[in-house]
């Protein structure tokens, strides 16, 4: 099949503080993979253990998105426009901590903390924190925050298609960014920011340690106009998140929670 153009949306971030709510929307002119440049290149190919490229990664991946892990973020998003970010994710408690900057005609920055069911928020960090209580939003509310798969790892290993390996403990190929699965957003991993629409390809690399963990990966977002890149550091696996509440914060105002 051949690659479509996709266009490109950032996603809306929506940031608490000091009782009110201003999301930041990012929009995009079609970046896509090249036609032709990624079949050819990304062909399955047998490890240096014996087994195949793709199987090697999916299983660090699995290993990666159970555990707890830190991350840090830089790449591009659309509109000559920069993303940076960090901060920490375990899934099995439930915590999560992310601070990230856009810089360009429509910067944005923003912190959260997840713990449990109650995130806080603030956009800068001499602002004071605010909570708010997650059991009490409805999914399909603006202020919902999905803590399923928030870093967008999940996502990410769902949609690997072909893989080879460069390497030891190298690996690139593609992803399959066909249909609605990419479309809720995953790029770059660790600090969603990207939505692809009407399918494509993008291409990737990403390397493990010897410990079966990940700890790089990186997209390209491809057209004739130019790319988005973004590189994705992972470390700090299997180790305590350092993830906690702030110790001093304001409660969000009523109108935040749907109470239809």
């Amino acid at each position: 099949m051949s690659p479509s153009r996709p266009a490109l949306l950032a996603l809306a971030t929506v940031a608490l503080a000091a009782g009110c709510t201003t999301p930041a929307v990012e929009r995009a002119s079609a970046p896509a993979s090249t036609p032709g440049t990624e079949s050819t290149s990304a062909a399955a190919a047998p490890s240096p253990t014996g087994a195949p490229a793709r199987d090697q990664l999916l299983a660090a991946l699995e290993k990666s998105r159970q555990s707890t892990y830190r991350f840090s973020v830089t790449g591009d998003v659309p509109d000559k426009q920069k993303v940076a970010g960090s901060g920490a994710f375990d899934p099995k408690a439930k915590r999560l901590s992310v601070k990230y900057k856009i810089t360009g005609k429509e910067a944005d920055q923003a912190e959260r903390i997840v713990v449990g069911t109650d995130l806080y928020s603030r956009e800068k960090s001499n602002e004071t924190w605010v909570h708010l209580d997650l059991k009490r939003i409805k999914k399909d509310s603006l202020y919902w925050f999905d803590m399923t798969d928030p870093t967008g790892l999940s996502r990410f290993t769902s949609s690997v298609d072909q893989v080879r390996s460069t390497g030891p403990n190298a690996f690139a190929g593609t992803l399959d960014i066909e249909g609605d699965k990419f479309n809720d957003g995953f790029l770059p991993v660790g600090t969603p920011a990207i939505s692809v629409w009407f399918g494509g390809n993008a291409q990737f690399t990403a390397t493990t340690d010897a410990a079966g963990w990940v700890t790089s990966i990186g997209v390209t977002l491809r057209d004739s106009d130019g790319a988005l890149k973004m590189t994705t550091r992972l470390s700090g696996h299997g180790k305590p998140s350092g993830v906690k509440k702030p110790s001093n914060y304001g409660e969000a105002w009523d109108f935040y929670y749907d109470k239809k």
